[in-house]
């Protein structure tokens, strides 16, 4: 199988603070025997890109830089030590590169490697035509698997990665405050997993809608208390475990939760700054988990995706061309839209 490539490709570029641009670029080449050249299929715009392009921007990027992360590509190429994978095979990719020789990266947690590289901020990304990135970050997915459907594996990546701290199972409850893309995907997550009660938080009425299409049974907006929602429906103890997915609902997320429960601070906010009562934490025995990407769980996400246990392509409400990522940004930061996906190659 053999595909012509062109010699220049087009890519979403942050140049520096408060600038970005739809760029025509050289279309890079294998250089490396393990390596792999996609063509991109769609990307996902994430709130991390979104603050790369804020000014002042609220998560960093080099200058130059092609961005994006959230990709499902087709292999069109291969260098010549591959052995795992083949043109024509449709890939998921993790987009952070760990060193695999610091104390973390040994001791199993290479999410949090000292010296961490992520395509789409610290070297190029998948916001584009084609890129190239090694075979031992991608992960072939069933043939047939729809586009819609893989493009979501690293956002969702994100949410198993902080759902394996916690014990799932059957029964129990849950508050899933802030009910963005990601809190939806944690909605569907806890609902599969067979929980009794999730309160799902939010200020949008759609989103919220969208949580009770997902599995959340108690559904909280601006005039609700979802401290109070909790303990209604758990006869005054709390959720088994609550999730702070915006990024400043710590203190709300410990109120939420039972004596012994847990607290998934999952969102990032550069600017946040809490109050928590330590001492109310320490009598309670309320432990709290800090999470940052999923790490060996990318491999199960892309499968159970593909396998329908999850359908989040309801997620998608807008799409468009890359040509296009200007209205694709405003249409992201209005609030209207949930997950915004890039095409560069054509829908």
């Amino acid at each position: 199988m053999t595909m012509d490539i062109p010699a220049t490709m087009k890519a979403v570029v942050f140049e520096r603070v408060g600038h970005w641009a739809v760029r025509q670029v050289p279309t890079p080449r294998l250089t490396g025997p393990t390596d792999l050249l996609v063509k991109v299929l769609a990307c996902g715009i994430c709130g991390t890109d979104n603050q790369i392009l804020l000014d002042p921007p609220g998560a960093h990027a080099t200058p130059g830089v092609i961005i994006g992360h959230e990709m499902v590509a087709e292999v069109v190429a291969v260098g010549g030590a591959v052995d795992a994978f083949q043109p024509g095979d449709m890939v998921v990719g993790d987009n952070n590169l760990p060193c695999g020789h610091c104390t973390m990266c040994h001791g199993g947690q290479y999410n949090e490697c000292a010296s961490l590289r992520s395509m789409g901020e610290d070297i190029d990304g998948f916001m584009c035509q084609y890129q190239v990135m090694p075979q031992s970050q991608a992960i072939r997915l069933p043939a047939g698997t729809p586009v819609d459907t893989a493009v979501l594996t690293e956002p969702v990546n994100c949410a198993m990665g902080a759902l394996q701290k916690l014990d799932l199972r059957p029964g129990k409850s849950y508050a899933v405050l802030g009910c963005g893309p990601i809190g939806l995907m944690f909605v569907a997550l806890l609902k599969a997993s067979g929980a009794a009660h999730i309160v799902a938080s939010d200020l949008s009425a759609e989103r919220l809608a969208m949580a009770g299409e997902l599995g959340a049974d108690i559904l909280c907006d601006r005039g609700s208390d979802p401290v109070a929602a909790c303990r209604n429906a758990t006869d005054g103890i709390g959720v088994d475990a609550a999730i702070d997915v915006v990024g400043c609902l710590l203190p709300q997320a410990l109120d939420c939760v039972r004596k012994g429960g847990d607290v998934i601070a999952f969102g990032l906010n550069a600017h946040s700054r809490q109050t928590i009562d330590q001492a109310d934490l320490a009598m309670r025995g309320v432990t709290i988990h800090g999470t940052f990407i999923g790490h060996f769980t990318f491999e199960t996400t892309a499968r159970m995706l593909a396998a329908g246990v999850v359908d989040l392509r309801r997620l998608i409400t807008d799409r468009f061309d890359i040509d296009d990522f200007g209205e694709a940004l405003a249409a992201l930061r209005s609030g209207a839209s949930c997950k915004v996906v890039i095409y560069p190659n054509g829908r």
